[in-house]
């Protein structure tokens, strides 16, 4: 009996017949190559073929397909025909938004030939005529018809779905048999994440090859594969392409993310640029202002209420460190209420002096911070790091010192104030059944929903109303960097009806003016809930 361990898959056993000789009084084996296996003949060789299995979808809500495989054309590059390597690189970055490094990846893709085609990216057939003659002149570059991995519309969702190409040698370590140097697996978002899953196992056969590589006779053994099973996630294709297009033109690094409120299921995953870094889920900015709607939970959980007066002085100093309002604004006697309306900084710092450091990083737990967001894909969840110093805790009261949240997670944060109830986000379906539910005080909420209400009504993001049914949100500018004075992510989270939603444009300045109305415009495409 022989029996062979084939990487990745089952052992293969088998009986052959050897014969034998008496020699000097030994017995000995009359070796031929068909002792190893009846039909091997000298210079031939074993050879395992593996065939995957078209790789399953990527489901939106309701089962409608993301991405799926379908008849299209492969794009690619053949190295020995590639004479300006960065002229191909910005190619496939200008027209299909591929990545420099994924293309500088394929370049090298381990065991190689000059003259191979190696896939970096597919495209269906409606694209192929758009997409043909801007690259075909560039050398190196080429089409083969293949099947295609596209997405229901092109280009979106591009950095949570990911992107599929040759195994890289660090996949290759990581993920293992079977898979071998030329497979095409998930590169990045859901398409790493879910690899296997989407992927199946390959069917496999072992043949006999001779010297030249040609195969000799049938199969010897087939072993069947197993499908790929589609991944189903909770994103909404029609406010996805709101949410794209309401970051589409703004000249900085953006985000926006819209969760269903009622339920933590997200709903949309926009970045700007659209592909790479998914900064929608993994970017981590201080919050700045939208903070303050967990500062107020603190307060109300501690005794204040709408009427609690409070000044709103230009500035004020804690312990020798001078805060102030983003634009200088100063407008006297006001109350918690209006304090919250009109965002000033240090109303808040005043009132923050009336908490303990346990109280505000209690209702910032409430709110899902400093605990795991496990979406499926990276994420960068919430932090809400224990407070040094008073002055590091009114830094933290606005959004500040080192406190850092992801869009998503703000995006959450709005959807807890609009459902009473903080609601672990979700993006794959079933995951809400597992997913931690944090009831808020009912009286709190219905405050904060209020004030949320004014901001857009009379305040601070007037620039977010809408007609029909009203906006609710909170404003942010939320200072970074090193620079006197420093420079400001400009921030927008809020819920329409059950719809709650996040904001951010890197740098982009004041919260009310920047990210307000790129809120409006991606409300504006969704109908009311």
């Amino acid at each position: 009996q022989v029996t062979l361990s084939l990487k990745g898959l089952a052992q293969w056993s088998y009986n052959v017949t050897v014969h034998l000789s008496e020699r000097a009084r030994r017995w000995l084996v009359d070796w031929t190559p068909a002792a190893l296996e009846p039909q091997l003949a000298a210079g031939e060789r074993f050879s395992r073929v593996l065939t995957w299995p078209q790789r399953a979808a990527i489901l939106g809500e309701g089962g409608v397909p993301l991405r799926q495989t379908v008849q299209g054309w492969s794009v690619g590059v053949e190295p020995a025909k590639v004479t300006n390597l960065p002229a191909v690189e910005n190619a496939f970055n200008s027209v299909l938004q591929v990545a420099t490094s994924t293309v500088t990846d394929v370049m090298h893709t381990p065991g190689a030939q000059p003259t191979w085609f190696l896939p970096v990216t597919q495209i269906s057939p409606q694209q192929f005529a758009t997409v043909r003659p801007q690259l075909s002149p560039v050398p190196g570059i080429l089409f083969e018809q293949s099947t295609a991995r596209v997405t229901y519309a092109p280009g979106a969702a591009q950095a949570l779905l990911g992107s599929t190409g040759p195994i890289t040698a660090q996949l290759l370590g990581q993920l293992g048999a079977p898979y071998a140097a030329g497979d095409t697996v998930g590169l990045s978002g859901i398409e790493l994440a879910d690899e296997r899953q989407l992927a199946g196992t390959p069917s496999a056969d072992i043949e006999l090859k001779d010297a030249s590589g040609n195969v000799v006779g049938t199969s010897l053994k087939h072993y069947d594969g197993t499908p790929g099973t589609p991944v189903s996630t909770t994103i909404d294709p029609a406010i996805q392409s709101a949410a794209e297009a309401a970051l589409a033109g703004v000249g900085k690094n953006a985000a926006l993310v819209a969760v269903d409120a009622a339920t933590g299921q997200i709903r949309a995953v926009a970045n700007n640029p659209p592909g790479g870094f998914d900064r929608a889920l993994q970017g981590t900015y201080p919050p700045g202002s939208t903070m303050k709607i967990i500062t107020s939970y603190a307060l109300f959980s501690n005794g204040d209420t709408l009427a609690t007066p409070i000044s709103c002085p230009t500035q004020v100093v804690v312990d020798g460190k001078t805060f102030k309002n983003i634009e200088g604004e100063a407008t006297g006697n006001i109350n918690l209420q209006q304090a919250f309306v009109e965002s000033c900084n240090t109303a808040f710092i005043q009132m923050d002096q009336t908490l303990t450091p346990s109280q505000l990083t209690k209702a910032a737990g409430t709110f899902g911070f400093n605990a795991p967001e496990p979406l499926g894909v990276p994420s960068g969840g919430a932090s809400f790091p224990p407070m040094k110093d008073i002055v590091d805790q009114s830094g933290a009261a606005i959004g500040q010192a080192e406190v850092v949240a992801s869009p998503v997670h703000m995006a959450a944060v709005a959807a807890a104030v609009a459902s009473g109830a903080w609601h672990e986000p979700t993006l794959l379906s079933g995951d809400q059944a597992t997913a931690t539910v944090t009831p808020l005080d009912p009286n709190i909420a219905a405050n904060l929903r209020t004030m949320m209400g004014l901001v857009v009504a009379q305040g601070t993001g007037v620039a977010a109303q809408l007609p029909g049914t009203p906006v609710s949100g909170k404003t942010g500018t939320a200072e970074f960097g090193p620079g006197n004075p420093p420079q400001t992510h400009a921030w927008f989270i809020g819920f329409r009806g059950q719809l709650a939603f996040a904001v951010i444009v890197e740098g982009g300045g004041v919260g009310g003016s920047v990210a307000a109305p790129l809120a409006k415009n991606f409300l504006s495409m969704v109908p009311a809930s």
